[in-house]
């Protein structure tokens, strides 16, 4: 089940994302998080933002979120991208289930773009944004170093309208925590 998180999914997303950080370079983070921090996070996103959870047998099994792509008032149209799932619900389906869920999410808010930052060679997420209809847009070589390897970064975008004159502002998503 696809729903909005809530306060109590915190520690379980938490969970699924300092992995990210400790083991890959799908995150350019290098420090661990703690449920503070993370919790802090949470909030300011979903301030705006619509931040939702994939809920299996009773456990969080991935999460998905927008938030702002740039935090200047000209951009409130285009929304920043990130997907996480459970390192032992990769491949089960989740993620696209996530990235449907969002974007129609996004839609029903009234963002135009949706821009993705994706670690360049991450084939899983450049293939499941390809399958959604992402284009890649912009490649950053060796811009991050993690782990003492430099590390590229991609854009890539989404259209999910054409542009119009005087576009009404995206509807806030506040959730309640």
């Amino acid at each position: 089940m696809i729903r909005a998180i809530r306060r109590d999914d915190i520690a379980a997303c938490l969970a699924i994302y300092n992995p990210y950080i400790e083991h890959s370079t799908a995150t350019f983070e290098t420090e661990l998080l703690s449920l503070g921090e993370f919790t802090e996070r949470v909030e300011k996103i979903t301030a705006v933002y619509p931040w939702i959870v994939e809920e299996t047998d009773g456990e969080i099994a991935g999460y998905a979120y927008l938030s702002a792509f740039n935090e200047r008032k000209a951009y409130q149209w285009t929304a920043d991208l990130a997907i996480y799932v459970d390192e032992k619900k990769r491949h089960s389906g989740c993620g696209s289930r996530l990235m449907e869920a969002i974007l129609a999410k996004a839609e029903e808010l009234g963002y135009y773009q949706i821009v993705s930052l994706i670690t360049s060679g991450n084939a899983a997420s450049a293939a499941i944004h390809t399958k959604y209809g992402f284009r890649l847009i912009a490649h950053f070589d060796a811009i991050g170093n993690k782990n003492g390897e430099w590390l590229g970064v991609d854009y890539w975008l989404l259209q999910l309208r054409s542009p119009e004159e005087d576009p009404a502002d995206p509807l806030l998503c506040t959730a309640t925590l």
